[in-house]
């Protein structure tokens, strides 16, 4: 670990991990909660009333959304599974894809998990045409007689 005047740097095999700024008071805990998500994922209750989590600043629609799930049972758990995703794709795919799922009015996890999927995945060009079918080249018609006559010459054949 490295101290600064302004901030601590934490390294690790000759890397840098972590770095933090430095603050200077006393008795007030200053927490980062990106570090505390992966506990949310044994804990997702700790959401409601963690100190990590109680002044949070998160973009706008993840607020609106974090707001819809903690009215629902259950619904801390998909938020937590939320933020789990910005951890693995990063908190601006996650932003945008929330921004567009509050747009769309679909604040459902399976919705917003399908709409960071299309932000993430590549996009696969269709492929080429292997089969060339034939077309058509006299439009059948809407003809019962025609059925008729085909009846008709199967009785002779046979």
């Amino acid at each position: 670990m490295l101290r600064y005047a302004n901030k601590i740097v934490v390294v690790a095999d000759q890397q840098i991990i972590a770095e933090h700024k430095r603050r200077f008071t006393k008795n007030i805990s200053y927490f980062e909660p990106w570090h505390y998500v992966p506990l949310l994922s044994r804990k997702p209750g700790a959401l409601r009333n963690g100190a990590p989590f109680i002044e949070w600043q998160l973009p706008a629609a993840m607020n609106k959304i974090k707001a819809h799930y903690m009215d629902t049972k259950g619904g801390d758990r998909d938020f937590v599974d939320l933020l789990m995703m910005a951890c693995e794709h990063g908190i601006g795919t996650v932003e945008i894809a929330c921004d567009l799922a509050v747009e769309q009015n679909t604040l459902r996890l399976p919705a917003i998990t399908n709409l960071i999927n299309q932000l993430v995945e590549p996009v696969i060009d269709p492929l080429p045409q292997s089969h060339c079918y034939p077309q058509l080249q006299v439009m059948p018609e809407a003809d019962c007689k025609r059925y008729e006559q085909l009846y008709a010459g199967t009785q002779v054949m046979a």
